[in-house]
């Protein structure tokens, strides 16, 4: 290297040239030396410490959970041959550490249980290959020996590659600082990501950032002198990014003197021979680790003892609190490994908590928690009223399951196929069918999976063959969402001649995401648009905008909306309803927006008061709930009008996570026929050569009803009357006056589990739980004396999110406890007035809100010669946050 540094500058190029040379042939003579020299003993410490940290990094060093392993390793090369090796590792004078309750004071247990014998590591071509381990190690220590093991691994590569070690497969790249200095990088490790359940809805999943780095000091001679792991694993919630933990680890391997001089060697001519004599009482093991699932076991106790305890949260006055919602996030661990039997004996010793029990069992999603449900409800054609819709609400709550057992969904099957339900239980029926399409969904199946398949061909066989009851299997199919049905769905789009079908089978084609869309599609979403081909429904032609719009025009085809606003076609509120759109479009996204300016800037014809000052009332809009610290929500609001009337409606409550989103609750309103009793106020005159597109069927019977989603899964409608007689009877007998609850139920949110090993062989398990319990409800007054409506509609909402973390081996165990609260309420008041014209007042208040967040953090030390634990309150953040109140108008009289 003095050589390299007096170089003449001259020859600079040349000079690097040979100093690059002369370190990669340092290096090449280094890495092909053993990090054990041949036939010698070397004596190590291990130091293993794995600490908790908050996200936002304002911890300071007595706020630290965290603890420490001590050992010291005796390396030997008992067995030798070109590149491959045989060492015996053992471990001694063994010791765990833990923050005391005293700042700078350590409690320190000495290990005396760990076994008093070797195991063994086997290097082929300089390379751990297998672990040699007692039959009677337990797993925790097992994956420990394969952690010392993974640190023997070093290889000369500046490209990426995939290396084997206690992490399972890893990319891994090398960085050769100099002939004794080298980094290893390791990133997306297999077992970083083991995965029991999980949200297929990003935002209402985890985030996850981990890496590892392994740095590595030798002799001269090519000797280990140290190997160091450090790892950070960042795990919070999607979107709350600051609810969560920062897991650290860090595994080092120091030098500290040579052993005995002779060792004795194991005399075979090969490594497998001298592997085989050791297998009496040993075993051969991978260097890939497995999971230690001592980390997860829940502390004996009984559904029944925990479910006692939440009797009080559980009451119905707790409905929409997050109360019940946190109450129902704690009880369902231990309710998925409890028995059909021990389910069956809840519902009968506590029928009076019923409606919040079936909840929870719809929620625990196995096929014992289903039996049992079935069992205690279910009578045939004499199942009463109340058992009825009790079953109804299970499946309800079952709809929202990500990961159900394949059980359940082969039993609903089995339900239709065989007729099991009474043709006078059509709602029950109605609520199976949604069901089992949303589960299948939910489930993942592969394209060719039986069940699916089977599925898939009993809605669409029932679609075609049932005319009556066609916009049931298209609701189904919307909750299946599979995308082998969409040519069939957009038949029945364009074909039928009745306009529910074909807004029914629009609306689900809008639940499709837009890559499940090719060009042919979008041709056939213009016909229906622009009406090309006949004309259609005006909720028809809306719905195929919105799935026009969601697969991002081009500026050709922005254009061409544009240019339909200039048109002659006299739908007014389906022009309000496009402009707002755009406009609704253009504030979301900087991209669209500047198209958006573009385009119009070039129509003239467009771009003038005449034009864009529309006269409907339609509205679409989105306003923003909230947002950091709290969950960032949205609220999406589209009311399409008719003569005045709301003809459809919703409001969508949206669940932000960086670019994904996940619909929480959607709430949906149509109606037909009710212009009759209000007056036509949107027509001009009686010189209209172009019919508007509701009259094309001439009257319509007076209909009106609500259609509720939970997280994407499409209820059972819920029908308010049919025919005038039926609304006259609750206008005069104002039924409908007082508030009445519309939707109760508390769902399934957040469910993830995962499980991470560490490169100290430590296990970390990783759950996370939410739920949201929601009370709906409202009320209306009409006169038809005074001409006038009020409406008014409360949704009251408590969410929970519980997450817990623990990571540890046999001796000690860190535990992270947290949970998040939220009680989001929002009211939503209309007055309309049509006296004298139409005049309609929507607004949406959200009172004060509470949002709060508790993180409890422990460390245990176990199975040593004193047990200890400490639950350190200083590590304990709660912190309250108030929203104040906020008023949305979403439409003002015009």
């Amino acid at each position: 290297m003095q050589q390299c540094r007096q170089t003449n500058k001259n020859n600079n190029n040349s000079g690097m040239k040979f100093c690059l040379l002369l370190l990669v042939t340092c290096f090449v003579a280094t890495s092909s030396a053993a990090l054990i020299p041949h036939g010698t003993q070397q004596l190590f410490e291990l130091q293993s410490k794995v600490s908790l940290e908050q996200l936002n990094g304002e911890q300071s060093t007595s706020d630290e959970v965290n603890y420490n392993f001590e050992t010291k390793v005796k390396v030997s090369s008992v067995w030798s041959k070109d590149e491959e090796q045989l060492l015996e590792i053992h471990l001694s004078e063994s010791v765990v550490r833990a923050p005391g309750k005293a700042k700078a004071q350590l409690k320190e247990r000495v290990i005396s249980s760990l076994p008093d014998r070797p195991f063994y590591i086997a290097l082929v071509k300089g390379q751990p290959e297998q672990v040699i381990a007692h039959t009677s190690r337990d797993q925790s220590l097992l994956n420990l020996e394969r952690g010392i093991a993974s640190l023997l691994q070093l290889r000369l590569s500046s490209n990426s590659e995939t290396e084997l070690d206690i992490s399972g497969h890893c990319r891994v790249k090398y960085n050769v600082k100099s002939a004794t200095s080298v980094v290893k990088t390791k990133t997306d490790c297999a077992l970083w990501d083991l995965r029991a359940s999980y949200h297929p809805e990003q935002a209402l999943s985890v985030a996850q950032h981990s890496q590892e780095q392994v740095e590595y000091e030798l002799t001269t001679a090519g000797a280990l002198l140290r190997a160091e792991s450090t790892e950070t694993h960042r795990l919070a919630l999607a979107a709350k990014p600051d609810a969560g933990s920062l897991v650290r680890g860090n595994l080092r391997l120091q030098h500290v003197a040579e052993g005995e001089q002779h060792v004795k060697q194991l005399e075979h001519s090969t490594l497998e021979a001298a592997i085989a004599s050791l297998l009496e009482w040993y075993r051969v093991f991978p260097l890939e680790a497995d999971v230690d699932g001592a980390i997860s076991e829940l502390k004996e106790q009984t559904l029944q003892e925990q479910f006692v305890r939440h009797v009080e949260q559980l009451n119905a006055k707790h409905v929409g609190k997050s109360s019940q919602a946190l109450a129902y996030a704690q009880l369902l661990p231990l309710a998925r490994i409890t028995k059909q039997a021990q389910f069956e004996e809840l519902l009968e010793s506590h029928s009076q908590l019923a409606d919040q029990l079936v909840d929870l069992l719809g929620a625990v999603q196995t096929f014992d928690a289903h039996n049992a449900t079935v069992a205690h409800f279910f009578r045939g054609s004499a199942t009463p009223r109340e058992s009825l819709q009790l079953l109804e609400k299970y499946l309800q709550s079952l709809a929202v399951a990500t990961h159900p057992q394949r059980e359940i969904l082969e039993q609903l099957f089995n339900w239709l196929q065989q007729d099991r339900i009474p043709a006078k239980q059509s709602h029950l029926r109605d609520s199976v069918l949604q069901t089992l399409a949303t589960l299948t969904r939910q489930s993942g199946f592969e394209v060719n999976d039986p069940l699916l398949q089977q599925i898939r061909d009993h809605l669409l066989d029932g679609l075609a063959g049932d005319s009556k009851d066609a916009t049931l299997y298209i609701r189904a199919l919307q909750n299946l969402r599979d995308p082998l049905t969409i040519d069939e769905l957009l038949k029945q789009a364009t074909q039928s001649e009745e306009p529910k079908i074909s807004v029914a089978a629009l609306q689900a084609l809008k639940s499709f995401p837009a890559s499940s869309f090719a060009t042919s599609h979008r041709l056939q979403f213009e016909s229906v648009f622009y009406q090309r081909r006949r004309r259609f429904d005006s909720s028809a032609r809306t719905l195929a905008l919105d799935v026009l719009l969601e697969m991002r025009p081009n500026a050709e085809q922005l254009g061409q909306l544009l240019d339909y606003l200039a048109s002659n076609d006299r739908q007014f509120e389906i022009k309000t309803y496009v402009l707002q759109k755009l406009r609704m479009l253009a504030e979301i996204c900087p991209r669209f927006r500047a198209m958006f300016r573009s385009e119009l800037v070039q129509r003239d014809h467009v771009n003038n008061y005449n034009v864009l000052g529309q006269k409907g009332l339609t509205t679409v809009l989105t306003r923003q709930l909230s947002q950091s610290p709290a969950f960032n929500e949205t609220l999406l609001s589209t009311q399409e009008v008719y003569q005045g009337i709301l003809k459809r409606g919703s409001v969508e409550f949206l669940l932000h996570a960086g670019r994904d989103q996940a619909s929480s609750f959607k709430l949906g309103v149509y109606t037909a026929g009710l212009g009759s009793l209000v007056g036509d106020g949107d027509v001009e005159d009686g010189n209209d050569r172009i019919p508007a597109d509701d009259e094309l069927e001439g009257d319509e019977s007076v209909t009106a009803g609500m259609e509720i989603s939970v997280q994407g899964a499409q209820l059972r409608p819920l029908i308010f009357f049919t025919g005038q007689t039926e609304l006259m009877g609750h206008v005069w007998g104002g039924s409908a006056s007082d508030s009445t609850p519309a939707y109760q139920a508390t769902t399934l949110a957040q469910d993830h589990e995962q499980y991470i090993v560490l490169a100290s062989g430590a296990t970390l398990h990783w759950r996370v739980l939410g739920a949201r319990s929601v009370d709906l409800n409202g009320k209306v007054g009409f006169s038809l004396w005074n001409r006038n409506a009020q409406t008014e509609i409360q949704q009251n909402t408590g969410s929970a999110v519980v997450g817990h973390i623990a990571v540890g081996f046999t001796y000690a165990k860190l535990v992270q406890d947290f949970t998040l609260t939220h009680e989001p309420k929002l009211s939503l008041q209309a007055d309309l007035d049509f006296y004298s014209g139409i005049k309609l007042c929507m607004q949406l208040q959200r009172p004060e809100q509470l949002l709060t967040y508790s993180n409890v953090r422990s460390v245990y030390l176990q199975q040593v010669e004193k047990a200890y634990h400490i639950r350190l309150q200083i590590a304990i953040l709660h912190f309250v946050q108030h929203y104040a109140i906020a008023e949305f108008v979403l439409n003002r009289s015009l």
